[in-house]
């Protein structure tokens, strides 16, 4: 029992760490312009990709986004804080948690799930609480690992990987037990 007790410590203590490395950062608001520039109201609402800090938003032209989603520009980021602007508007943006949806499930002791955003084209994966240690798995057509990304991006979920004309499957461990969904 004590051996038990020690290694579930141990796995929450690495957890409380690795989240403590990997803190989502705020959104930051849309650029302004300096100090003392003159701006028309028209040049404040238009936005340019190369404004954008490209750790926490991205341009995407709404066609793009619509075809092909926000493809490799999102992997590792965080669905529920990275910005995807269009149409070149400063208030013209999604974040990829917003349409997400639940694809795979895996409830046999745990709460294991592999979500899915259709507009961004992307997948991350969620547990049921902090004692799991989530990851999420990019794999090519031909079942080779493209990428994965492990640990807490926010509350309970991963970062995001591109999902598009690719597959994903979301996984978690606990000691030595690790569950997984299919893939999607």
């Amino acid at each position: 029992m004590f051996r038990r007790r020690s290694a579930r410590l141990a796995a929450v203590l690495a957890l409380c760490f690795t989240a403590s490395l990997a803190a989502p950062q705020a959104a930051a608001a849309a650029p302004t312009a300096p100090a003392g520039a003159e701006t028309t109201a028209a040049e404040t609402t238009t936005l340019k990709a190369e404004d954008l800090d490209p750790a926490k938003a991205t341009m995407i032209p709404e066609v793009e986004l619509l075809a092909t989603g926000c493809g490799a520009t999102c992997d590792g980021k965080n669905p529920a804080t990275f910005r995807i602007y269009h149409s070149g508007c400063s208030t013209c943006y999604h974040y990829c948690s917003d349409d997400a949806r639940t694809v795979a499930s895996n409830n046999d002791g745990i709460s294991l799930e592999l979500r899915y955003s259709p507009r961004c084209r992307t997948a991350w994966a969620r547990v049921g609480n902090d004692f799991y240690y989530p990851t999420v798995r990019s794999y090519y057509l031909d079942g080779r690992v493209r990428t994965s990304y492990s640990g807490f991006a926010g509350a309970y979920y991963t970062n995001m990987v591109n999902d598009a004309n690719l597959l994903a499957r979301a996984e978690a461990s606990a000691g030595p037990t690790t569950w997984w969904t299919s893939k999607y």
